[in-house]
């Protein structure tokens, strides 16, 4: 009788192991497509941005996109929780474990994107594209953390 409770409570052991461990890894590739979705966004307002810049967009259309930009970049933070390293669903690309060994380099490399992008945004609003060009410039844009936290994969 004992031998058969241990055999039971052994085998509800291993389904929930078995069970959490599937859930986790789905888990961790939800996190992975939802970070490569705001990853995706915020390539469509630097771009929209950029074409306002070359004159192929309204003002509107980049200021619509840097305030977007205002919103999305300090919760980059949020879509990097422990544990979600690994490649993006392209396999091109993949996270660096510098992400959370130096993490205070990346949570100081996206501040620094945060000033740059509320700056730009004010340049676009007072419709001096000189001003906004610089800015832009100025702005290092997804490298300030593409360079040191994300390796190429292939």
């Amino acid at each position: 009788m004992k031998a058969a409770r241990l055999l039971l409570i052994g085998a509800a052991v291993a389904i929930g192991a078995t069970t959490s461990t599937a859930a986790w890894a789905q888990d961790k590739e939800k996190v992975i497509a939802e970070r490569q979705d705001l990853m995706k966004k915020q390539v469509r307002d630097w771009i929209a941005i950029r074409n306002y810049l070359a004159g192929n967009a309204d003002q509107q259309t980049a200021v619509a996109a840097a305030d977007a930009l205002t919103k999305s970049v300090p919760t980059v933070p949020n879509y990097f929780p422990p544990g979600t390293a690994g490649p993006a669903p392209d396999g091109k690309w993949g996270t660096k474990p510098e992400v959370w060994t130096e993490h205070d380099k990346f949570l100081a490399a996206g501040k620094k994107v945060e000033e740059q992008v509320a700056a730009l945004g004010a340049a676009l609003k007072t419709g001096d594209k000189a001003k906004a060009e610089v800015a832009f410039k100025e702005l290092d844009t997804c490298n300030a953390c593409h360079n040191t936290f994300r390796a190429k994969l292939q």
